[in-house]
C-alpha cells in the first residue's frame, strides 16, 4: 500500500510538515524582498556609493575666465554659456573615476572668429599671427545638451578649427566639448 491508500485518505504528518516548511521558505523568501525594496535607495550609501540623488549635471554656467584659460585663443570671449555633465551612468559600486564632459557655446569678436576660420591667431595685439590648425568644414555638433539649446546660433555653418572647437563664423560662435577625468 502507498499513498493515500495507506493513510486512509487523508494528508500524513510528514506532508503537513513539508506544506508548512516550504510555507515557511516562501514567506521568508517574500519577506527578504520587501526588505530589499524598502531598503534599496538606503543601502548604497552605507556601500560608500555615491548619494544617487546628487544632480549629475550641473548649471548653465557663464564664466568666461575658465572657457578663456582652457582655450587661449578664443580670448577675449563676449559672452559663454557652458555644462559639465557625467559621461556615463553611475553604478555602485563604482567602478571607477567617472569621467565628465563639457560641452558648451563661447561668443568670440568677429575678428577673432574670422582668425579662427583662416587658420591664424594673434594671442595678443603685439604678437604676429600663428599658425592653427587648418580649418576645415564639420558635422554639427553631436547630442547638444538641451539646458545649452537656447544658446546655440540659428542655422550654423560649423568649421572644425581644431581642438574639439567648432566655428559658426556668421554668428562668430564657437561649440566646444571636452571630457575630464
Amino acid at each position: 500500500m502507498t499513498g493515500p491508500e495507506r493513510s486512509g485518505g487523508r494528508v500524513t504528518r510528514a506532508a503537513k510538515l513539508a506544506l508548512f516548511i516550504t510555507g515557511a521558505v516562501v514567506l521568508c523568501v517574500v519577506a527578504a524582498c520587501g526588505v530589499a525594496l524598502a531598503l534599496r535607495d538606503w543601502v548604497p550609501g552605507l556601500a560608500g556609493c555615491a548619494d544617487i540623488t546628487a544632480p549629475t549635471k550641473t548649471a548653465v554656467s557663464t564664466q568666461k575666465v575658465r572657457i578663456e584659460q582652457l582655450w587661449p585663443r578664443l580670448a577675449p570671449v563676449q559672452s559663454v554659456h557652458w555644462q559639465e555633465r557625467e559621461a556615463r551612468a553611475r553604478s555602485c559600486p563604482e567602478i571607477g573615476p567617472m569621467d565628465y564632459v563639457m560641452n558648451g557655446f563661447a561668443v568670440v569678436t568677429a575678428e577673432r572668429a574670422e582668425e579662427l576660420a583662416q587658420g591664424t591667431v594673434r594671442p595678443s595685439a603685439s604678437a604676429s599671427p600663428s599658425p592653427g590648425p587648418l580649418p576645415s568644414t564639420a558635422a554639427p555638433p553631436q547630442q547638444v545638451p538641451p539646458d545649452l539649446l537656447p544658446f546655440a546660433p540659428p542655422d550654423p555653418t560649423w568649421v572644425d578649427i581644431g581642438d574639439h572647437l567648432l566655428l559658426d563664423k556668421r554668428s562668430a560662435t564657437v561649440y566646444f566639448t571636452r571630457t575630464t577625468s
